[in-house]
């Protein structure tokens, strides 16, 4: 019997899940709602694009809204927004560019993924004021950037975004700034990692404000004004808010949806929320931390397709899980890559898991090869048993992949013991004997 899947964002998870309901039942309906201009597209590579490295902002949309259509027999409606759910009718109220809609579903997919966090600072975005968090975004700064020539500029946060961000204007021959809240960068870094990020900052010339609270940002006689909490004015060109996000979930309020963490959707290991025809994916969902067993909000791209690809499945009949996360993440900052994994020091404590951390700093290559540097290593480990809780690596952008080495070994549940006992490939153009992985596991041993 033919039903009608309706699908709230067309972005990673949302695509996924309607591509997957489309292969596995080629009869049913597959209704995507977007409220923007783009689907489907490479949030992770904006800050390249407006670095110069990708040049196009069509090479980050990954499926064009014409493949949706005649390939995927997707009914993609794009300007479409969902201004209420109605999950006991089973119908969605839609603003759509010809008025009013009233959709019926047999399921739905709430895939409405994250918008920018505020962290508490008042803004609005304007013509020198901006957020990162979608194709729109970028291609308001990048016409930004071409059009008025600023000269100064700066990112407010210590996150992933407002690293690679750091290095986008700086490329670009812009004076820039960082500004945050704290003196070590964002709590996913441990403070070892943190602090040759901002070593490396310093040296790549980028001036740091740490320590340094904002209360407001404002553009005021062709600036853009920070106003820090004690009433300090910073006046900048232009200035980017990159604090964070959260789940995009207002929505939902009144619905009876159930929200878990942050306010993100909550869902079983099924993706089904609370009403078991309606199911959510993405950045606007919880999901399980493998380790700790508790829910976490993480929005991460990898989360985002397999979550889309698993309901979309589970949808037509299926019964795929969705086990959760070890919050693996990687990114660069100029020649420096940095990757983390599992837990922090600080979430390890929370969880009264009894934890040890430490550091060692080891060859990425043998010795004596051309292009041997140093790999920094953050390991956590329990005490009790040396079971590997977390690990972070800052050094060379190609050793800092071992993190996967790392997230594969804390989704197995494995020892230092376990780790130190693989396999790992060795020549000189790769590691040293010991590769470093193999090299912290030795040292953890001594822990337990």
């Amino acid at each position: 019997m033919k039903k009608r899947v309706v699908v709230i964002g067309g972005n990673a998870a949302g695509m996924s899940a309607a591509s997957q309901v489309k292969r596995q039942k080629p009869e049913w309906e597959a209704v995507v709602l977007e409220k923007g201009e783009y689907i489907s597209y490479a949030a992770c590579g904006m800050p390249y694009y407006l670095e110069g490295i990708i040049p196009e902002l069509e090479q980050l949309m990954e499926l064009s809204p014409e493949n949706a259509v005649n390939e995927r027999n997707i009914d993609l409606r794009l300007n479409h927004e969902v201004t209420k759910i109605a999950p006991r009718e089973k119908q969605v109220e839609v603003k759509s560019p010809q008025g009013p809609v009233l959709l019926d579903f047999d399921y739905l997919v709430i895939a409405t993924g994250a918008l920018p966090l505020e962290g508490g600072i008042e803004f609005s975005q304007s013509g020198r004021i901006f957020t990162l968090k979608s194709l729109s975004d970028s291609s308001k700064i990048k016409n930004f950037l071409e059009s008025s020539r600023p000269q100064k500029c700066a990112v407010i946060g210590g996150g992933y975004i407002a690293v690679e961000m750091l290095e986008a204007f700086k490329v670009r021959g812009l004076q820039t700034h960082l500004i945050h809240r704290r003196n070590d960068l964002a709590r996913t870094f441990e403070k070892e990692i943190s602090s040759l990020i901002k070593e490396k900052i310093v040296n790549e010339g980028i001036v740091m404000h740490l320590n340094t609270p904002v209360s407001a940002v404002q553009e005021k006689d062709g600036q853009a004004v920070v106003i820090t909490a004690d009433g300090q004015e910073l006046n900048f060109d232009f200035v980017l808010v990159a604090t964070g996000v959260r789940p995009n979930t207002a929505l939902l309020a009144g619905t009876g949806i159930e929200l878990g963490i942050k306010e993100a959707v909550r869902v079983n290991e099924h993706l089904q929320t609370n009403f078991d025809y309606i199911y959510s994916a993405g950045d606007c969902t919880e999901t399980k931390n493998i380790i700790t067993g508790g829910p976490t909000y993480t929005p991460l791209a990898l989360k985002a397709n397999k979550e889309g690809f698993i309901a979309g499945l589970n949808i037509c009949g299926k019964k795929e899980v969705f086990p959760g996360i070890v919050q693996t993440a990687i990114t660069k900052f100029f020649n420096l890559g940095i990757a983390r994994t599992g837990l922090s020091m600080e979430e390890a404590e929370k969880n009264a898991l009894n934890p040890v951390k430490y550091t060692l700093s080891s060859r990425s290559r043998a010795r004596y090869y051309p292009g041997s540097e140093m790999l920094h290593s953050v390991v956590i480990i329990s005490k009790n048993d040396g079971r590997l809780l977390g690990a972070q690596l800052a050094g060379p952008l190609d050793s800092v992949k071992r993190i996967d080495v790392y997230a594969a070994a804390i989704t197995a549940g494995m020892t230092v013991g376990d780790l130190f006992n693989l396999d790992l490939a060795y020549a000189p153009p790769f590691s040293p004997v010991y590769d470093p992985v193999i090299l912290a596991a030795r040292v953890g041993r001594k822990y337990v």
